[in-house]
């Protein structure tokens, strides 16, 4: 017999510090064993204030503009809490820390006043094996009222080690990224990432993961540096392309390509396909791309 869902649920916006701690000392194996998955595990919280001191400072490290609307990634910080609450939760079987996020999507519905207060609810179910480990979806949907104004994706890899051929295959796909037709006009947006930034960001989204804090502790999870948070990759580049490509209702489709390893000196490419938006963030020397995207009205 399989084990039972487990339901969540928060007045308010639980705190993330206790569920930090359980995750830091947990002893949780870092891969589902065989023939098990993850039960479903659902968090609702009924009231999610915006704090506008914590909002302007997200804001800031992100370069959003100050325009009375929510961010379009700033529901994914307000779900934080009770995302971990689910992740630290004993039916949860995988360790937290270390866990890496591969793609994310948003579908934003509408604007977001920035002053308003919003229900949340986000679940957990099931896993995919793949050649580089083990992937689930978590999911999130703000709610304005009794609708779904924004929702969110994202997925997260528990990486198991890769054979020789494997690697291979991984790093190839690592390096596709959308291209410009010849002679396509394209918009270029250098920024930097430094871990000044990446440790703001940490604690203004409430993501501590050891992987982003510093060097010695991204090298307790196989990585040679500290590397950016992928939300703040999305954010920054969301950001650069404008209020305009992002007010309108829209979906936003990302796959996190190479980490991101600070500090590094990267480029934003954007341009337009047919009304579509794609966009690709790359290292500023090599090229290489750490993440590629693409907005897309509907």
């Amino acid at each position: 017999m399989g084990r039972s869902n487990v339901r969540l649920k928060f007045a308010r916006t639980p705190r993330l510090a206790g569920n930090y701690a359980r995750a830091l000392l947990s002893r949780r194996a870092q891969l589902l064993p065989d023939g098990s998955t993850i039960p479903r595990l659902e968090g609702e919280i009924a009231e999610v204030r915006i704090d506008p001191r914590h909002l302007a400072r997200y804001r800031a490290i992100c370069s959003f503009a100050s325009d009375g609307q929510l961010p379009i990634t700033y529901p994914h910080v307000l779900a934080t809490p009770a995302q971990v609450a689910l992740m630290t939760h004993p039916e949860f079987p995988v360790r937290l820390m270390g866990l890496i996020h591969i793609n994310n999507e948003i579908t934003w519905r509408r604007p977001l006043d920035d002053q308003a207060s919003y229900g949340l609810r986000c679940w957990v179910e099931g896993h995919r094996d793949t050649d580089r480990g083990q992937e689930f979806d978590l999911h999130i949907d703000l709610l304005d009222g009794d609708e779904v104004a924004w929702s969110g994706c994202s997925t997260l890899l528990a990486r198991h080690v890769a054979t020789g051929e494997q690697a291979a295959r991984n790093a190839r796909a690592a390096l596709r990224a959308p291209k410009p037709k010849p002679g396509q006009p394209v918009v270029e947006v250098p920024f930097v990432a430094n871990h000044g930034i990446t440790r703001s960001y940490g604690r203004v989204s409430g993501d501590v993961n050891p992987i982003h804090l510093a060097d010695f502790t991204a090298k307790w999870f196989g990585f040679d540096r500290a590397v950016a948070h992928g939300m703040w990759s999305m954010a920054r580049s969301l950001a650069a392309l404008g209020p305009e490509l992002t007010r309108a209702p829209c979906r936003v489709p990302v796959e996190f390509k190479l980490p991101l390893f600070l500090p590094a000196a990267v480029r934003l490419d954007h341009w337009n396909n047919d009304g579509q938006w794609p966009f690709v963030l790359r290292d500023a020397s090599s090229k290489r791309p750490h993440l590629a995207g693409q907005v897309e009205r509907y």
